[in-house]
C-alpha cells in the first residue's frame, strides 16, 4: 500500500515537473521591491547555464542552492514573477478559462430571493 502510494506521488510529480518549459526565469535572483517580489533578470543564478536555459545541478537543486525553491500550485496562482510563457502558469491560466467557461452565470445574490 506504502509503495503504491509512493509510485503514485512520484508519478504526479514528474507530471508537474513536466509542464515546465525550460525557460530559466524562475532561475533569476528575486528582489523586494515595495510590497510585491520581482525577478531581476540581469542577476541569475549560479547555477543557471544562461545558454541552454538550464539548472546545472538539477536534480539536487534544492540541497545545494539555499535560494532554490520548487515551482508548486500556489507559486503559478498567485506569484507575478513567473512569466506568462511559464508552463506551470499556462496551466493554470488554461484550467481557470474553462472553470469561467464552463459555470453557469449567476443571476442573484444568496438569500435576495428571500419575502421580507
Amino acid at each position: 500500500m506504502i509503495a503504491r502510494l509512493r509510485r503514485a506521488a512520484s508519478a504526479r510529480r514528474a507530471r508537474w515537473e513536466a509542464l515546465c518549459g525550460r525557460c530559466g526565469r524562475c532561475c533569476y535572483e528575486k528582489e523586494i521591491r515595495g510590497f510585491s517580489v520581482v525577478a531581476n533578470y540581469r542577476r541569475p543564478c549560479l547555477h543557471l547555464d544562461t545558454a541552454t536555459r538550464l539548472c546545472t545541478v538539477y536534480e539536487n537543486r534544492l540541497a545545494v542552492c539555499p535560494q532554490c525553491r520548487r515551482i508548486t500550485l500556489r507559486h503559478a496562482l498567485f506569484v507575478r514573477w513567473l512569466p506568462d510563457g511559464c508552463g506551470y502558469v499556462q496551466r493554470f491560466h488554461f484550467r481557470r478559462a474553462a472553470v469561467h467557461a464552463s459555470a453557469p452565470a449567476k443571476t442573484s445574490i444568496a438569500g435576495s430571493d428571500r419575502k421580507g
